[in-house]
């Protein structure tokens, strides 16, 4: 059997709360957090173009036999009145006609409701008798017609008052407010449909209608509104931002001018749809119109009119102006095309016509060509110089049908379809086909051209994910609710793709060599297809990596890697349009061909964990916590005791609301229950469609919470350490080859949000003596079937957690931190015998409340499958546990190594001192503790801790780790040594690194340290300590006024034989060495972007044009503006370490990340490029300069130890894989330094 090993990736997210709670006076607000690593979403730019044409006034229910104007026959014209109907009138209620005052029109005949007898509704609007009463659906039927239900569904229905384009007459949400002059009262509106008929409506009839509720989003989309008719666009519009001049935003009302203009404009002329489409096309390129359309920005002081510059109201005045207009190019843009007719008029000069050879192509008269110049061409928005293009174009066809239809949906196609390709489906250019009849414009032998004459080719996912044959951007309407669901669907369609590009996913750590990728990510936000919001989803998936250390996805075979003939295709990650997608590769490892881009979700997992949770029955699930250190089954007999837990939160909670809470928890839906539905504490939805995420068209409940800060750990049939080899350990070697041992399955451990400590089996990796298919998965070793691969076998709530679960549930959840960290796997000795432990913390989770707090805690995993729990203790100062701990062996003792941390997770709190805790694995008491020795001007937390045991002797020597905090308010941090090479008793503490000597005139400040070092020894014995400085916890943290440094340098002082602190005049400056040699071999490497894969040179080998300058003491390489948060590697005689540079505005989304690849013995490039990529030298021929740093892109580095080593195809080579927030798994191919192949010593493993 193959040897396992595997690659885990993990999350970002931490918290706040509140100390010395009261009964009912705890606030959930209080421990809310959100890492600054979650990107902020640019809100959409989404602009309608309404058809206003003469037919958008005929009747919406009960037109001619015709379907145009309004029935006038007695007899009817063959229309079925329902008595459903919905328009102004509410179709449920009675009316009659009473002669009364109208607030700011005068007296008049409006409908009210009423009550009594109905009388039967009649075939035509001459029959109404205005003395009788009749139902709301009747009078819909009879009187609303089509541009009324336009109306009624985006803003509400036009108001009595609206007679003239002025918000303070036509928008009813500025009732109430000064120089107001609306047909409203307390209890409502007048309405007046287009043709003179008023109605009473109550205000609840009004905020139903989109506008209103598309104010209560949390991502709000940008609309704008232009009308057509005639033989071009009308002269009232609204610029999307709801912009018709420079001060005419209004942030409490952002929708006001938009709903003015819609009520205000009337329907007459022609059906001039194109000519919009290319005026829509220089509204967003900022172009001249040339049909009546927009403005342009002319200069600095209209960029209102430029849709790339959004407002940030800075003062919050609610008024937006000169330097709040801030250029937002990464904002997505998108076109809502209503009509209800075939286009007739069109090209340049305007002219009757239904051919699409009218003005052919940049003034074509058919729509498809603008659609397709919008999205697929594109445009240079010209005052900015910016390229950029609308993301889908959406067709809602309004009482469409024959070629008025059929040319929509091929607008909406061209408008939409994948733009990794040229053109939709298999298609060379726009439609060419001729036809003898288009509606409303000619009956003629092929007097018809192009969209309207054609038919949609055969359904393809690149336009028609869901294969109803329709594009997926197309929707049909013919009455009031059906046009309000269309415009509904199309703006959380687009609100789904604005932030779509938000998913979260950092790589977790452990070891080295993997034939499977496992990768947790998770949606903050994600919007259901009825527009419900839900947030905090999380997943954990599996690829195949092979043998060439390509990732693939489990395409063939279910469990099975296939490589060749009939594969599991190959893929890349890469950002498409600021949104992670993934690049698929067509055939093997010899290509380099793009087959096509998926989402993520769309990849073929090996397994999918939050899938498997998601079709389980919650009765199933073995979920434990800890009740007086015992597991407990978490279950509703749990109710009493578990009541009173968080009765300290609210003291009304009793067993049986504890009984619904334990319910929810473990995954139920108790939207129907009699019992618990009205809790509030079980009330956020988590139900969706799991078609997208799993294959299967069900509706299920959600179960898995986001994985954010916590590395998964593994634990398999494989040793975790390799103490038989590297200390001759006979009584480890006994323990690993043990039954139970060897047979035990693999499983992979990993903290979620929803406060639990999650155990997957992933099954056992079995070699095959079969090229084509080298590796399958398997349950166990013993075990050789599949049915238990990827599924929970139990799950862990720690007793500290418990308190915060109270509020995991409520409808207005901010986001708690409960199980929030990495963990550790390690076999160790407790009593005397050998065992497999987990050590775990819960991080971010767990802010001082009351008794409870962070927690470390331990279990023994050694039967993986039946875990016990050995302990669980808070610090006693009541800090976060986010000094990751570390495990130590001093002597024949075992101990849990962690430090205090800051008082809240956005690390702007501090307890008043510093401590070290040494706590005895066996039972978590502690053996001792030091305070460290600062001024009383200084409040910091303990960065991760590391250990090292120099000289191979079975016991650690040293323990290494930084602080970070504050002195006298402003940012301060240091590095720290404790020598225990002589016993714990006469352990030592000492400053390693002086980092106040790196503070300048200009940069004061101390630079912190939150992440662990790593250490190596070079052929002398020299013990090399590498590190970096800078933190983020906080927004914040998104400015660095500090200088940061990766670090490394010689230090004699591990044994305790002196007790130096180095100061920056110790060590050599490197940053601005640069390193040249000729080019002397290349190599070709795959790469993709979002539109292609090819092969790129890369410089393979090298001459030095000078020799290395090693330092005396150390080096130091200066960071501006960058920090380093996660844990540097060493391989090869290359020091690794990922640089962040955090976001400057809204469109750096995350920031990004880069690669630091130094020689570790000068601190400078390597002349042997270590990085085989095209960014890592200046060129590919002759004399190149080696660039020590490379940029990896979008993302922000992970926490812990960010990469995962690979062995390559020889002994020079290997590979990294690098997980950053923006869910890309990065493939990183490396080289070691020269005379490094195989005789490199580092702490990758102990």
């Amino acid at each position: 059997m193959r040897k396992l090993f595997f690659f885990i990736f993990l999350f970002f997210i931490s918290l706040l709360i509140k100390d010395h709670p009261t009964v009912e006076s705890i606030d959930m607000a209080d421990y809310c957090y959100v890492p600054p690593s979650i990107g902020q979403i640019a809100s959409p730019n989404v602009l309608f173009v309404i058809d206003v044409s003469g037919s958008m006034s005929w009747c919406a229910y009960n037109p001619k036999t015709d379907r145009e104007d309004c029935c006038g026959t007695s007899t009817g014209c063959g229309w079925t009145y329902k008595g459903t109907e919905e328009g102004y009138f509410n179709p449920d209620k009675l009316y009659e006609r009473q002669f009364i005052s109208i607030p700011n029109v005068g007296n008049g005949y409006v409908w009210v409701e009423t009550t009594g007898t109905e009388t039967t509704c009649p075939k035509r609007a001459y029959d109404i008798d205005t003395s009788k009463k009749y139902k709301g659906a009747c009078l819909n039927f009879i009187y609303m017609t089509r541009v009324d239900l336009v109306r009624w569904a985006i803003t509400g229905g036009k108001l009595s008052s609206c007679t003239s384009n002025d918000p303070k007459k036509c928008d009813p949400e500025l009732y109430g407010q000064p120089a107001a002059n609306l047909s409203c009262d307390s209890s409502g509106c007048f309405l007046e449909s287009e043709s003179g008929i008023k109605v009473k409506v109550p205000w609840t009839r009004i905020y139903d209608s989109l506008t209103f509720q598309f104010r209560s989003l949390t991502l709000q989309p940008r609309l704008g509104v232009m009308f057509y008719s005639g033989t071009g666009v009308r002269s009232n519009k609204v610029h999307v931002g709801d912009f018709t001049s420079s001060a005419s935003f209004d942030g409490v009302n952002p929708y006001k001018n938009l709903i003015a203009a819609i009520n205000y404009e009337s329907p007459s002329g022609a059906t001039p749809t194109a000519p919009a489409l290319w005026d829509a096309y220089n509204y967003f390129a900022q172009n001249s119109p040339k049909y009546g359309g927009f403005t342009p920005q002319s200069g600095s002081g209209d960029q209102w009119r430029n849709p790339m510059y959004q407002c940030v109201d800075e003062d919050n005045n609610g008024v937006c102006q000169g330097s709040e207009l801030k250029l937002v190019p990464c904002a997505k843009n998108f076109v809502i095309l209503l009509t209800d007719g075939q286009w007739n008029y069109g090209g340049y000069p305007v002219t009757s016509t239904c051919k699409i050879d009218t003005g052919y192509e940049a003034n074509s008269a058919d729509p498809v060509v603008p659609a397709y110049w919008l999205h697929k061409k594109g445009f240079t928005n010209a005052p900015t110089g910016i390229s950029s293009y609308v993301e889908a174009v959406y067709g809602i066809g309004l009482w469409l049908g024959g070629t008025g239809e059929k040319s929509l949906k091929q607008v909406a196609m061209y408008g939409a379809f994948d733009r990794t390709k040229t053109w939709p489906d298999a298609l060379s250019s726009y439609p060419q086909t001729s036809c003898s009849y288009v509606d409303d414009c000619c009956s003629t032998t092929n007097c018809g051209k192009g969209s309207s004459c054609a038919t949609l080719p055969t359904s393809s996912s690149d336009w028609d994910k869901d294969g109803d044959g329709k594009p997926d951007t197309f929707y049909s309407a013919s009455d009031a609710t059906e046009i309000k669901e269309a415009v509904k669907t199309a703006i959380f369609d687009i609100l789904r793709r604005a932030s779509s590009g938000s998913t979260v996913a950092t790589l977790a750590s452990r070891t080295g060599i993997s034939s499977l990728v496992i990768q947790p990510y998770f949606y903050p936000k994600y919007q259901r297809e009825d527009g419900t919001e839900l947030g905090w989803l999380g997943f954990l998936r599996s690829f195949w990596i092979d043998l060439s250390q390509n990732l693939r996805e489990d395409t063939v075979e279910k469990f099975i890697l296939n490589i060749l003939n009939t594969i599991d295709k190959i893929f890349q990650f890469v950002i498409v349009d600021d949104q992670t997608k993934t690049a698929v590769l067509q055939g093997g490892t010899d290509t380099c061909q793009l087959q096509e881009v998926k989402e993520i979700s769309e990849l073929k997992a090996v397994f999918d964990s939050g899938c498997w949770l998601a079709n389980i029955d919650t009765s199933s699930r073995n979920i434990k916590y800890n009740k007086n250190g015992v597991l407990t089954d978490f279950t509703t007999t749990e109710a009493s005791t578990l009541a009173t837990v968080w009765q300290s939160i609210d003291s009304t909670v009793d067993s049986t609301k504890a009984g619904c809470i334990i319910r929810y928890l473990r995954g139920e839906d108790l939207s129907g229950d009699a019992t618990c539905k009205t809790l509030s504490y079980v009330q956020r939805p988590r139900e969706l469609n799991i078609q997208s995420f799993c294959g299967i068209n069900q509706t299920k409940t959600w179960k898995l919470g986001d994985i954010i800060h916590s590395t998964p750990s593994v634990v398999s049939d494989q040793p975790v350490n390799i103490y038989h080899i590297k200390y001759g350990d006979s009584t480890y070697a006994e323990f690993i080859r043990q039954d139970s041992y060897k047979n035990r399955p693999s499983l992979t451990f990993v903290g979620a949000n929803d406060g639990m400590l999650h155990a997957f089996r992933v099954g056992t990796i079995v070699n095959q003596a079969n090229l084509e298919k080298p590796s399958k998965l398997q349950n166990s070793p013993t075990d050789t079937g599949t049915d238990k691969i990827g599924r929970e076998e139990w799950a862990f709530i720690p007793k500290n957690a418990i308190p915060y679960l109270i509020w995991y549930g409520k409808s207005d959840y901010c986001h708690v931190p409960t199980v929030d960290y990495r963990t550790l796997v390690v076999d160790a000795k407790v009593d005397g015998t050998w065992k497999t432990l987990l050590v775990g913390a819960m991080g971010f989770g767990g802010k001082a409340l009351s008794s409870y707090s962070s927690s470390v805690f331990v279990l023994d995993i050694t039967d993986p499958l039946n875990p016990s729990l050995l302990w669980e203790k808070s610090l006693d100062d009541q800090t976060l546990t986010l000094s990751f701990p570390a495990v130590t062996k001093i002597g024949s003792s075992w101990y849990v190594v962690t430090g205090t941390g800051p008082s809240s997770p956005d690390g702007t709190s501090f307890s008043s001192s510093t401590k070290i805790y040494f706590l005895n694995i066996r039972d978590g008491t502690l053996a001792k503790d030091f305070t460290l020795s600062l001024s009383s001007n200084i409040y910091a937390a303990t960065g991760d801790i590391m250990p090292v045991d120099v000289d191979f002797d079975y016991s650690d020597d040293a323990i290494y780790f930084g602080l970070y905090g504050l002195k006298s308010g402003k940012t301060w941090g240091m590095f720290y040594r404790i020598v225990v090479k002589n016993g714990l008793a006469s352990a030592t503490v000492s400053k390693a690194i002086d980092l106040e000597t790196f503070k300048t005139s200009t940069y004061n400040e101390a630079p912190p340290v939150f992440a662990a070092s790593t250490f190596t020894k070079d052929e002398y014995g020299n013990l090399w300590v590498f590190f970096g400085t800078g933190r983020y916890l906080a927004q914040a943290d998104k400015t660095i006024a500090y200088k940061n440094y990766l670090i490394g340098y010689k230090d004699p002082c591990w044994d305790g034989s002196c007790s130096n602190t180095y100061s920056k005049t110790n060590l050599t400056d490197t940053t601005s060495v640069t390193v040249q040699a000729t080019v002397t071999e290349i190599k070709k490497l795959c790469s993709c972007s979002g539109s292609s894969c090819g092969l790129v040179d890369v410089v393979y080998d090298t001459t030095p044009i000078s020799s290395i300058q090693e330092v005396t003491r150390g080096w130091y390489y200066e960071l501006t503006g960058e920090a380093i948060i996660s844990q540097p590697a060493i391989f090869g005689g290359v020091l690794d370490a990922l640089s962040f540079a955090p976001p400057s505005n809204i469109c750096a989304y995350e920031g990004n990340s880069n690669l630091l690849a130094l020689y570790y013995k000068s601190g400078t490039a390597y002349p042997r490029p270590v990085v085989l990529s095209s960014l890592a030298t200046s060129g590919t021929q002759g004399t190149v300069t080696v660039y020590p740093k490379i940029s990896l892109g979008r993302g922000v580095p992970p926490l812990g130890n960010p990469f995962q080593i690979t062995t390559g195809i020889s002994s020079r080579e290997y590979t990294k894989f690098i997980q950053v927030s923006a869910g890309i798994v990065l493939r990183v191919e490396q080289q070691v330094a020269t005379g490094y192949e195989s005789r490199f010593i580092s702490w990758i493993e102990k």
